[in-house]
């Protein structure tokens, strides 16, 4: 059951919005992948960040997010 949650949980986050997919800000300006939005700000973090980093293995993680959204289109 808890794998049916999250399934739901990462479907909720995939679905396309305003809001940010690595930092969940809205308002934001910055560059959609798939129909998601990837702010400025989150954009320069992703880049700058060293792939030994633990947060970049987060953005990673984040970004996933943006494939699942895809596949659902």
């Amino acid at each position: 059951m808890r794998e049916m949650a999250d399934l739901e949980e990462l479907w909720g986050a995939a679905c396309p919005s305003d809001n940010c997919i690595i930092c969940g800000r809205t308002g934001q300006e910055g560059m959609r992948v798939c129909g998601q939005l990837i702010c400025h700000a989150c954009e320069r973090e992703i880049v700058q960040t060293d792939v030994e980093d633990e947060a970049y293995r987060r953005y990673v993680e984040q970004m996933k997010l943006i494939w699942l959204s895809a596949l659902s289109l």
